[in-house]
């Protein structure tokens, strides 16, 4: 069965979150480029709808070189690593062309580690979480689409298979390394840029638990991890745009003056790693059962990553939001923020209540390819 068989579901659902994440930024902090957006829009659609691996790739390349272009004023250092994900793109569409998989495999699992801030290789996407929290959300929603057509093109023959073990033991790895460098952060953009690379371990064994089956489980992992990271880094930018660099040093007690934002911060820092109710949950459940039989000390890892992760989150939120009440006379999220955030929680919520909507769809479409010799 080809890919074309099955219902086209499974692009169209993730067309949704892709568009709204691009979207959400701009919408939530006022800094829309209308081209720029329309130009990044038109690549997620060719990505997804491609109907060949070059096209989707050439696609792929294009929305992280806009991404670069978008980046490079504020961040040389993330716009360096987005324009080296899209060389690594054009590269992987050349190697398909000349029927190079395993080349392809390992090309394109580079992109995604880039993009994604695994460690060691997280220094371009911290900069970004650092200095333009806004294109650090955008590229998180193409890192999605690039996600989807790794998936679909570069992960069905023996060379992926083959390589698994080592992508599910490194990224649970740099998962690990990722969640206790987040314990040592001393401000809030430490702790996004922690949990961000601990997230991005994830998404790595993610892949590597996907090579041998569980397709529509990476998929998912990518989305909740999207969606969750998209969300809070953009509630700490809206809480620094109110008070100003937040270090865990300073007063707290900012619950008080902000409650809308500080129940939305922790909402956001719990659901990409096993809220119930939220599909982070269903994520981490899924993946733990295929690294349980892959890896046992990689699921271990997984688990550890997810409970330091958790106690980081507490940390944060008691230091920044709780303690004697701090005044403010800045007001807590507008309206347009409030949108935002309920439309990326609602997501959260829905795919963890009804996850079936998109792993089905996903699973029958990315899991009828058939495996390259």
């Amino acid at each position: 069965m080809t890919p074309h068989a099955v219902p086209l579901s499974a692009p169209w659902e993730t067309l949704v979150v892709c568009a709204l994440l691009l979207v959400a930024p701009g919408a939530a902090l006022q800094r829309p480029r209308a081209w720029l957006l329309g130009g990044l829009l038109a690549a997620l659609v060719i990505t997804l709808f491609a109907s060949s691996a070059p096209i989707a790739y050439g696609a792929v390349a294009a929305g992280s070189l806009l991404h670069a272009w978008d980046a490079w004023t504020r961040s040389r250092t993330g716009a360096a690593m987005l324009a080296l994900a899209a060389a690594l793109a054009v590269a992987v569409a050349m190697m398909l062309q000349h029927g190079e998989l395993a080349a392809a495999f390992c090309a394109s699992t580079l992109a995604i580690a880039l993009r994604a801030g695994v460690m060691p290789l997280h220094v371009g996407v911290a900069s970004l979480c650092d200095r333009v929290p806004r294109v650090q959300a955008q590229q998180l929603a193409s890192t999605i689409a690039l996600v989807f057509v790794h998936l679909r093109y570069v992960d069905h023959h023996e060379a992926a298979l083959a390589l698994a073990p080592a992508l599910v033991g490194y990224g649970a790895l740099a998962a690990i390394a990722g969640a206790l460098l987040t314990l040592a952060q001393r401000d809030l953009r430490g702790f996004y840029r922690g949990t961000t690379a601990a997230h991005g371990g994830m998404l790595l064994a993610a892949l590597g638990s996907a090579s041998i089956g569980n397709f529509a489980a990476a998929l998912l992992v990518a989305v909740t991890i999207g969606l969750a990271l998209g969300g809070l880094g953009m509630m700490i930018t809206s809480l620094e745009e109110r008070v100003g660099p937040v270090e865990f040093s300073g007063p707290g007690g900012r619950a008080g003056a902000f409650p809308t934002l500080a129940a939305v911060f922790v909402l956001f820092g719990f659901a990409g790693f096993a809220l119930p109710g939220t599909a982070g949950f269903v994520a981490d459940d899924l993946l733990l059962h295929t690294l349980w039989t892959a890896s046992p000390t990689s699921a271990v890892a997984v688990i550890l990553t997810s409970a330091v992760i958790a106690v980081a989150t507490l940390i944060a939120y008691s230091r920044v939001f709780l303690g004697p009440t701090v005044t403010s006379h800045a007001p807590d999220l507008y309206l347009r923020e409030r949108l935002v955030a309920v439309g990326l929680i609602g997501l959260l919520i829905l795919l963890g209540i009804a996850p079936g909507l998109l792993l089905e769809p996903a699973d029958a479409f990315l899991s009828s390819v058939p495996v390259l010799r």
